[in-house]
């Protein structure tokens, strides 16, 4: 998200509260709808703190993941339309990020083992180099981030957001 296109947090809540009571004619709070807006909001100021950070390597989220996702499969191979399914790209954005890894060096097209008229992507030496100087980076840039909540604070979170991911899971 582009920081000066962005809007700030209150200005985006006061907006949905404004649409909410000329919708339902009352000024009722927003209750769990801000609970909502504020997941929301965090996970686009972290998807932009994280793609500022790979930045820095010539990388954007997507293309980290995917580089993870290779690195951690079974043979360090992967199809690239298994990697939408990780990223929650659609397949031609996956593929246009996945060509750019490719001609970048850090991603090369394999024959699958499995089905020899299926193409993957492992990872080059120069991929799996850079991963050695990224994977540290981005865990001290989200330690950072972090850093706010005491260790307790940071459990109860991540056990807050378990409990959600896990309802949510089992709705959709």
């Amino acid at each position: 998200m582009n920081k000066s296109k962005r809007l700030k947090y209150d200005e985006v809540r006061e907006r949905v509260e404004r649409s909410h009571q000329m919708v339902l004619g009352d000024t009722q709070a927003l209750g769990t709808i801000q609970i909502n807006l504020l997941v929301k909001y965090n996970a686009w100021l972290m998807q932009e703190l994280l793609n500022r950070g790979l930045a820095d390597f010539g990388l954007s989220a997507p293309a980290y993941i995917a580089m993870t996702m290779i690195n951690s499969s079974t043979d360090q191979t992967v199809n690239p339309s298994d990697l939408s399914l990780c990223t929650g790209e659609t397949r031609a954005n996956m593929t246009r990020i996945c060509d750019d890894l490719v001609a970048q060096g850090l991603l090369q097209r394999v024959t699958s083992s499995v089905d020899r008229r299926r193409i993957d992507l492992s990872l080059t030496t120069a991929g799996l180099d850079l991963l050695k100087q990224v994977v540290p980076k981005m865990r001290e840039k989200n330690r950072k981030i972090f850093s706010v909540f005491s260790d307790e604070e940071r459990d109860v979170l991540e056990k807050s957001l378990f409990k959600l991911l896990n309802a949510m899971e089992s709705s959709v």
